[in-house]
């Protein structure tokens, strides 16, 4: 396998805080439903690169060897000069200083993103209380409308590609395989321990196909 396949979205939109309740929705289906394919390559591609190591068993542990082999194919490209200046503006000047020339290469967010769906259903297969879902409200949220894990303590929601996404963004400055694991432990603090309460303006759905598959074991 030399190259790695994109997965791309049912439509077009202009940010999650955009979509309607019913978009929102869909792309929650359609992006769950993706979890088993995009998990598959990511093993079978790590295998052929080095990874041999890295067992799709969805235990913690194993965190830990997918990790480590994830950090040889971290690939950061220089952003161009117009996504430089566009990024600057977003921040108050203080905050220039910090913010990279560097972005990653389009193969390794992809990368990421088939990262934080094992991670997720390694999350969920520990933790029962813990499930895919969404919220559509309050809209200042940072995750609002993005498919997360629901089922922890006040409320919190855990989106699995921000976290992925971070841990790869230390990791292209200093190699920690661990690091994956101890996110996962330090999110394990915040499961519920009773069926939290879902209010209206809060989402949890899954696909009637995606609660049918028994390949998470």
């Amino acid at each position: 396998m030399n190259e790695y396949k994109l997965m791309i979205a049912p439509f077009h939109h202009n940010g999650f805080r955009s979509l309607s309740k019913k978009l929102a929705e869909e792309y929650f289906h359609w992006y769950v439903g993706q979890s088993k394919e995009r998990i598959e390559q990511l093993y079978e591609y790590a295998r052929s690169t080095g990874g041999a190591a890295f067992l799709c068993e969805y235990t913690p542990d194993s965190l830990i060897e997918l990790w480590n082999w994830f950090e040889t194919q971290i690939d950061m490209v220089a952003k161009s000069e117009e996504e430089y200046q566009a990024e600057l503006k977003q921040f108050p000047e203080w905050m220039h200083d910090s913010i990279s020339k560097k972005r990653f290469s389009v193969r390794t967010l992809a990368i990421i993103t088939d990262i934080s769906f094992y991670f997720a259903e390694t999350f969920i297969k520990h933790n029962p209380m813990v499930r895919w879902g969404y919220f559509t409200k309050p809209k200042n949220e940072v995750s609002v409308n993005m498919p997360v894990l629901l089922g922890f303590r006040s409320n919190m929601k855990l989106d699995p590609r921000r976290i992925v996404s971070v841990c790869a963004s230390e990791s292209s400055e200093q190699h920690d395989k661990n690091r994956l694991r101890s996110a996962y432990r330090t999110w394990t603090k915040y499961t519920a321990e009773t069926t939290p309460n879902i209010a209206d303006t809060f989402s949890s759905i899954r696909s009637e196909k995606y609660e049918n598959d028994n390949w998470r074991g």
